[in-house]
């Protein structure tokens, strides 16, 4: 496909910027130096630097398709009046562009360059930024009367679960972040008060769709439904994720409540995970390497109270990403500290700004770890470190937790429902349709690989929550 700069475009008619700021028009970035490329809307970047393609310094270069171009002012000749200048909702003052409508059409450089890389969190958000603060929380009233209809209804159809279940987690995460983009701004005290009514009505979303999501038999249309809606966006992933994250918390609720889940891992743990753990917990006595080593306390049912409170966690779980952040699970052409900085952002925004269960908020922080492993990241890293030096000889007894104490005194590695959430962020990231930077996976190609990459070759993900991740999926 034929590429014209953005420049050269926008000299030959500058209303062309209102144009493709109101059709949120996908422009290709180019970056010559680390051959880097990637497709975010114009109007994101016209609403963070109104010049972004008159930027000589930068090593990017913003391109459009030539024949979308052609198209865009043939329009604007047949229609000179037919079209609003558009305001920028980044900062509230808008810009007059001024009209030459002389014919400029002499080329320009045309790159050629093949590339189907979606925005970040999408142009709905825009939209939820530039309502009220009022309006947000009626929206999400709205969806919560929405979800008790259906809970009300004896028998209910997969599409209209999944269509619910898909908007009211998008715009309930999206108002989340808008309102606490702002409580940021505050104290502690006056963004908790700020935040309060948010806060609630979330609450309220999240026990309506817990309960759905418990009492429908997620079969595979379900979560097909889900996948059709995505374009890529970060948001998109956030709600696949709360969906299945909560589907599969309830499945592994079920195996414990109904079956001998535990008696069956004792009996295989010798075999099948044993040489796992052990790397992971090195200076016990192997003998001392068992099932309750791995899980404190055991391995338990999870109450109503906290599968409530796990499931805010994985609704907000991104919260913190900004749209120069890729949804991605690669390595390509991103920044590392930005990627990391999501999870400290959504960590403090939540603990400190909001009267979220703190279970919520570690969430947030701490769903990137992967035991440790290089490749990971989160907010209790850099804590850990400063522990150990007031505490050298001490070391993680255990691994999981099914609640908050053990995390945040270090008696144990890791947080249950943000081990479980790290494979569903993986599993999704390997098999959405609009992966970036390879072909989408089956759901067996993608299990696989998240035992093959995620668990042998590199201890990550907890292998006996994957092989009940498996077990899950494969009795969809």
């Amino acid at each position: 496909m034929k590429y014209i700069s953005v420049a050269k475009a926008i000299d030959q008619d500058e209303r062309l910027i209102s144009l493709l700021a109101q059709e949120e028009e996908p422009v290709l970035c180019v970056n010559e130096d680390a051959s880097k490329q990637k497709k975010i809307s114009f109007r994101a970047l016209y609403d963070n630097n109104r010049q972004f393609w008159d930027t000589p310094t930068t090593s990017w270069n913003y391109l459009l398709p030539v024949l979308r171009v052609r198209d865009l002012l043939a329009a604007l000749r047949e229609n000179p009046d037919n079209y609003h200048f558009y305001t920028s909702t980044h900062d509230g003052d808008s810009q007059t562009v001024t009209s030459d409508t002389t014919d400029k059409t002499d080329g320009g450089r045309i790159e050629i360059v093949q590339v189907s890389i979606p925005p970040n969190f999408g142009s709905h958000y825009s939209s939820i930024q530039s309502m009220p603060k009022d309006g947000k929380l009626e929206l999400i009233d709205e969806h919560n009367n929405s979800l008790k209809e259906l809970l009300s209804q004896e028998e209910r159809s997969i599409e209209a679960v999944s269509d619910a279940l898909n908007k009211s987690a998008t715009d309930v995460s999206l108002i989340n972040k808008s309102i606490l983009e702002k409580a940021l701004e505050m104290s502690n005290e006056e963004a908790q008060v700020f935040s309060q009514e948010l806060v609630d009505k979330t609450r309220e979303m999240v026990r309506s769709s817990t309960t759905l999501i418990d009492e429908t038999v997620l079969q595979d249309e379900m979560f097909d439904a889900l996948v059709s809606t995505s374009n890529g966006t970060v948001v998109q992933h956030m709600t696949r994720t709360y969906v299945r994250s909560v589907s599969f918390l309830m499945f592994y609720n079920k195996k414990i409540l109904n079956s001998s889940l535990p008696n069956r891992l004792r009996i295989i743990f010798r075999k099948r995970y044993h040489s796992y753990y052990k790397q992971l917990l090195p200076h016990l006595h192997p003998d001392d390497v068992v099932l309750e080593r791995v899980f404190h306390s055991g391995m338990q049912a999870i109450s109503t109270q906290q599968i409530h409170n796990f499931a805010t966690g994985f609704l907000l779980h991104d919260i913190g990403k900004t749209k120069d952040i890729d949804y991605h699970e690669g390595t390509e052409a991103y920044d590392r500290e930005k990627i990391v900085d999501h999870v400290r952002q959504g960590y403090l925004a939540v603990v400190n700004k909001t009267a979220y269960p703190v279970e919520s908020g570690i969430i947030t922080g701490y769903h990137h770890e992967y035991y440790g492993h290089p490749s990971g990241y989160g907010f209790f890293r850099a804590q850990y470190s400063k522990h150990l030096k007031q505490h050298p000889r001490q070391h993680y007894n255990y691994l999981i937790s099914f609640t908050v104490k053990p995390v945040l005194s270090f008696q144990t590695m890791a947080f249950f429902p943000a081990k479980l959430l790290e494979i569903i962020d993986v599993f999704d990231a390997l098999t959405d349709p609009n992966r970036v930077y390879k072909k989408p996976l089956t759901t067996e190609e993608a299990l696989d690989l998240m035992q093959k990459q995620f668990v042998e070759e590199n201890l990550k993900l907890d292998p006996i929550l994957l092989d009940l991740f498996m077990e899950y999926q494969r009795s969809a």
